[in-house]
């Protein structure tokens, strides 16, 4: 709580809603970033949730007309970074002040702006259109389309090449664990929200065989797998956790990964 508060930053210049920066450590830092925000949304909520609901507002400011939610802003917009978004945990944070607010009425307000970003995803990352995204970038750059992921330096993209979409639009080669199990909880949550605010729900559903389709039977572990091939990049990371957080993964499942995550060796 003190290093939220401390990091606590007042509406100024292009940050148009107050929020918290990262860290003071280094200038660089003092912006907002996408989902650092909905972070600090979720712990503010439980104490402060103006502030939180203020934190959502001010990324959101500057979603681009597409449904895209850029990285990072800062009180200079020349400095914003619009090459990349980042994972999509917005709805999570919007659940979570509702969960400590009851506020139908910021539910009211935010869901048409997440129902635009969740469209992005499968507008512009879903390079084959079987409803199964990728993270990527708007200019094309590996560097951005890792920075996408907030795992900048991860080692299941180490041989990921980039794929165009559109103009505007490039995914890596590859499909993210992590990415289609946070879409699978957001659609969980859009679905929530619309009948919160009595608003009809008809989005395409392919969050059903998420779990299913990147869980590697023989290894036991959740992997992204290749466009190409659909073969499994075997990196035990931490992507592999998610489905389990976001809840769909099955309790087999679980039971398959349990010795790799208890293994000290």
């Amino acid at each position: 709580v003190t290093t939220l508060i401390a990091n606590w930053q007042s509406q100024k210049g292009g940050l148009l809603h107050e929020g918290v920066v990262p860290s003071h450590a280094v200038g660089y830092f003092m912006g907002f970033w996408a989902w650092d925000s909905w972070k600090t949304a979720v712990a503010y909520a439980r104490f402060a949730p103006e502030v939180a609901k203020n934190q959502i507002r001010a990324m959101f400011d500057y979603q681009l007309t597409d449904g895209m939610v850029i990285d990072c802003i800062y009180s200079n917009p020349e400095e914003n970074n619009a090459r990349d978004s980042k994972p999509p945990l917005a709805a999570w944070a919007v659940d979570e002040i509702f969960t400590h607010t009851n506020d139908t009425a910021f539910v009211r307000e935010m869901y048409p702006q997440l129902l635009a970003y969740h469209r992005w995803w499968y507008a512009k990352r879903d390079h084959n259109r079987n409803g199964i995204c990728e993270f990527g970038s708007v200019d094309g750059t590996a560097e951005a389309a890792a920075w996408e992921s907030g795992m900048d330096n991860a080692i299941r993209f180490d041989n990921a090449k980039m794929v165009k979409n559109a103009d505007d639009a490039w995914s890596f080669d590859q499909e993210s664990v992590d990415l289609n199990a946070y879409l699978a909880y957001e659609y969980k949550l859009l679905k929530k929200f619309a009948a919160l605010i009595k608003q009809p729900f008809n989005e395409p559903d392919y969050t059903a065989h998420v779990a299913e389709y990147f869980f590697d039977s023989e290894t036991g572990f959740f992997f992204d797998r290749h466009l190409s091939n659909g073969d499994f990049i075997k990196e035990e990371g931490c992507e592999g956790y998610i489905p389990f957080w976001t809840g769909i993964a099955s309790r087999e499942q679980m039971s398959r990964a349990l010795p790799l995550l208890t293994d000290t060796a």
